[in-house]
């Protein structure tokens, strides 16, 4: 999309961040062309993996200080101009703007997921395109930012939230101005000469109540919940509200002096640089406080290209021709190499080296520069458009629906290829025939379906039972028989979780209150350990202190059925330690524990890999005690330790060097990981028959 700009100062028109500007019929700000050079740049460098660069997503954080700076002159000058702001025309030159390219990318990758990706991926990126194509993707990418997610592949539309929080943005902003023009018209009637001051001072308080109350929801959700912090609306419009505010504030920046100017270029410049090189993807907390690094930076190198300097100092490179032009793409780069790398790391296997990023980066440039001269351009100069605002809105309105329809079909196709099974047998199949199990070429059909296995899960999910925002263990969920006098407590993460569904009918069956104590991420252990973040696991550590308490307190259970995966510990003490330290304290309180033992992990995603091998399956054997040992020898270690009774189901997941993936016509994993629910239910008899063996559970 492009910009009209002033040589002097500002844009005129309404523009995106991301977007070339122009030139005809506006003095225009080179220096901001190079500036979203380097923005586009920096996360261009980030996406291809470039070591150098691993702060390169604060590129999207200097886009947002263009936008708001652009859009906000745009939209004063426009009220000071005319004394109204005029929506039907700011979103009609909007949509000449965005729409076009942004449908092209959406309906391009609806055709790459249908073609070349797996199955498995074909709902969630419907999901995106939907969400994308009326602009609320970032809410949706917030919402699946959760521990089951945590190993999904990243979705080609991903980059599409900075498009959705800046939408978002301008539905608010320009209802600020309107009521700050509105006051002060209301108060100023009839004295034009204070009408302006009036205007700016209104907006003035505007812009300091967006960014004031933004940046402190920014601050407060980054230090709680870091992941959805990154994507949600409130914690990024105050970064718009600095651009803003530059251009509110602009008849008095002008004011300074060369000298300033010149060194506000160069700290800026240097700011945004140190953070893209200095910043990684874990460190600091992101965007918080550490996001005024780059925003600030951005707003400096505006404000010192004022006054007749965009063409000197800092500007003298940024104006160069060179980044002008990737300025003028920016907009078109930003949309098309993300899809692109998701698919070349796709057809890389899974992993994408910085050679083959580079190269995917470069080669995006052909599509963006097809798109600025094909769709973009010749859309925004459409006469008819420009004429008729409401033939604009209604273009765009088509546009979204026309994506938004792609992806529901793109959410519901993948139903339409499942194949029911009457009775399939699972784990049973192994107990009759050991053979069961042995690597097969050709898939027949099984359960559940590849449009269903990531729903394939057990239930205490649906009811927050297992959630690792969890963080009161003393009022547990409770299945089985609820008033019985045998309580059974399942504790531990996500792999004690997954095997609720044969216990869970085990408890009915032999009339125990089932407690469930799980919580994703967090093992049963003193041993402290990092989040996804490679920081402290604070949040796991309190909740075992608590839970340890409730299990060896007035309210403790009578037997407890422990499992967890395998982790990487924060300290000098293992985590096997660490299990035995928690198991011996319940043991001591007399609670009879029992140790579920973890199963072998895949080597890959389960689920992809049999929908990519639908007819070579042998692509996807599981590697049983060669592969990936979970939490098993941490658990066998603890167990030693205190004498703890273990039950170990592996011979039932793969009894052999390799296994198929499926077995008994049954999907044995969801992802790399975790067992389907649907094949630990058929576990149900033969884990109940352990348990009687090597347990003192009551099973009789």
């Amino acid at each position: 999309m492009s910009v009209a700009t002033t040589e002097k100062t500002q844009v005129v028109t309404p523009t995106k961040p991301f977007a070339p500007a122009n030139h005809a019929n506006s003095s225009f700000r080179p220096d901001i062309q190079g500036l979203r050079a380097i923005a586009v740049g920096v996360v261009l460098l980030y996406h291809a993996g470039v070591p150098v660069f691993g702060g390169g997503f604060i590129g999207v954080d200097v886009f947002f200080v263009i936008s708001g700076f652009l859009i906000t002159g745009g939209l004063l000058r426009s009220s000071l101009r005319d004394g109204r702001i005029d929506l039907a025309d700011f979103y009609a030159k909007r949509v000449r703007r965005i729409l076009p390219a942004a449908t092209v990318v959406l309906l391009f990758t609806a055709v790459v997921t249908l073609t070349i990706l797996p199955m498995t991926r074909w709902r969630d990126i419907g999901q995106d395109i939907f969400s994308s194509a009326f602009y609320v993707a970032n809410w949706n990418f917030a919402a699946a930012t959760n521990y089951l997610n945590a190993d999904k592949p990243a979705s080609p539309l991903q980059h599409f939230w900075t498009l959705s929080v800046e939408e978002q943005f301008y539905v608010l902003w320009p209802l600020i101005m309107i009521l700050a023009l509105w006051l002060a018209t209301r108060s100023a009637a009839g004295e034009d000469a204070t009408r302006e001051p009036r205007i700016r001072r209104n907006l003035e308080i505007g812009v300091w109540f967006v960014i004031a109350s933004s940046l402190a929801a920014s601050i407060s959700l980054t230090a709680t919940d870091p992941s959805p912090a990154y994507f949600v609306t409130t914690t990024r419009l105050w970064e718009l509200g600095i651009g803003a505010a530059i251009a509110i504030y602009a008849n008095r920046l002008e004011r300074i002096g060369d000298r300033l100017g010149y060194l506000l270029g160069m700290l800026g410049i240097g700011a945004i640089l140190l953070a893209a090189v200095w910043f990684t993807a874990d460190t600091p907390p992101f965007p918080g406080t550490a996001a005024l690094l780059p925003t600030l930076g951005a707003a400096a190198v505006i404000v010192g290209g004022m006054s007749g300097r965009a063409t000197r100092g800092v500007g003298a490179f940024l104006s160069v021709r060179p980044m002008r032009w990737v300025g003028d793409l920016s907009y078109s780069l930003y949309l098309w190499h993300w899809p692109l790398i998701v698919l070349g790391t796709y057809l890389a296997g899974g992993t994408l080296n910085p050679c083959l990023g580079i190269g995917i980066v470069l080669a995006s440039f052909v599509p963006a520069w097809l798109s600025y001269r094909v769709v973009e351009s010749p859309f925004r100069e459409w006469s008819l458009l420009k004429r008729h605002v409401s033939a604009a809105l209604q273009i765009g309105l088509a546009l979204m629906l026309t994506a938004a329809l792609v992806g529901a079909m793109l959410v519901s196709l993948p139903r339409q290829f499942s194949a029911g099974v009457e009775e399939p047998e699972g784990a049973q199949a192994l107990m009759e025939d050991p053979a069961a199990g042995a690597p097969t070429e050709k898939a027949s059909p099984f359960v559940p379906s590849l449009s269903e296995v990531d729903e394939d899960l057990p239930q205490i999910y649906a009811d927050g039972c297992t959630d690792s925002s969890q963080t009161d263990p003393t009022d547990p969920c409770v299945y089985g028989d609820v008033t019985s006098d045998t309580t059974v407590a399942l504790v531990g993460d996500s792999h004690a979780a997954q095997w609720f569904p044969a216990l869970e009918k085990i408890a009915t069956e032999h009339g125990w209150r089932l407690e469930i104590y799980t919580k994703s991420s967090c093992p049963f252990v003193t041993t402290p350990l990092l989040d996804k973040h490679d920081r402290p696991n604070t949040d796991c550590s309190e909740w075992n202190a608590q839970l340890r308490e409730e299990l060896t307190g007035e309210n403790k259970p009578d037997y407890a059925i422990v499992s967890s995966y395998g982790y990487d510990d924060a300290a000098e003490k293992s985590v096997a330690d660490g299990l035995a330290e928690t198991w011996q304290a319940v043991i001591d309180a007399g609670v009879d524990l029992t140790v579920l033992v973890d199963p072998p992990a895949a080597r890959l995603d389960v689920p992809e890999c049999v929908a990519t091998n639908l007819d070579s399956l042998s692509e996807c054997t599981l590697p049983g005690d060669s592969g990936n040992p979970g939490g098993a020898p941490a658990q066998l270690e603890a167990a030693a330790k205190v004498d703890a009774t273990t039950v170990d189901m592996s011979e039932l997941v793969c009894p052999d060097e390799e296994c198929s993936p499926i077995i008994g016509d049954v999907l044995t994993f969801r992802d790399r990981q975790h067992l389907t629910a649907t094949y630990v239910e058929t576990l149900t008899e033969p884990l109940e028959d352990a348990l009687r063996q090597e347990s003192s559970l009551p099973l009789d």
